[in-house]
């Protein structure tokens, strides 16, 4: 067993080491601690991408996320769960060290968290180094059934709140 596990692990550090010329592929993710009043909230979602082309890169998250309120605010409210979200980005444009972007994916919602979300989340990018990017993603049109993280009503629509909104630090390899 040890055998095929180191071999596993061999081939995969040799595969990331050829395609680290490239720079093809590229990790990062999104964590939040807030423990406040009213309100405890944990988000983990590491994220993973690979550039198909200049244009077009797929990517996915998995994330952890758990939600506890205080039973005097909102009584039986707390949810955990996990949310899934592959999609597809389009660098719409760049210029020097700055590029916009376009998001399209689904999330999908599992445990208390359950549902689906389906849509577009623009961002724009600064390459800070040959490796290295902050972005900052604003915004969602499109739908939701209105479960996924419980942030709005079953619908069609645009959402330019700060719940929709993020920053980024990718690392490229």
């Amino acid at each position: 067993m040890k055998k095929y596990f180191l071999s596993a692990i061999f081939t995969i550090v040799t595969i990331l080491g050829v395609s680290a010329q490239d720079y093809k592929w590229w990790i990062d993710g999104r964590t939040t601690l807030w423990a406040g009043e009213d309100e405890t909230v944990v988000v983990i979602a590491p994220e993973i991408g690979y550039h198909l082309n200049q244009k077009f890169t797929v990517a996915a998250s998995l994330g952890f996320h758990s939600y506890d309120y205080d039973d005097d605010i909102i009584p039986g409210q707390d949810i955990s769960g996990l949310v899934l979200n592959p999609y597809l980005r389009y660098t719409a444009f760049k210029k020097g060290i700055l590029f916009g972007y376009v998001d399209g994916g689904v999330e999908f919602g599992l445990g208390d968290i359950e549902g689906v979300q389906v849509g577009l989340k623009p961002g724009i990018a600064v390459a800070i180094t040959n490796r290295f990017c902050v972005a900052l993603q604003f915004g969602f049109l499109g739908y939701s059934d209105g479960k996924v993280l419980g942030a709005r009503s079953k619908g069609f629509g645009l959402d330019l709140s700060g719940y929709q909104s993020g920053l980024a630090f990718f690392y490229s390899f």
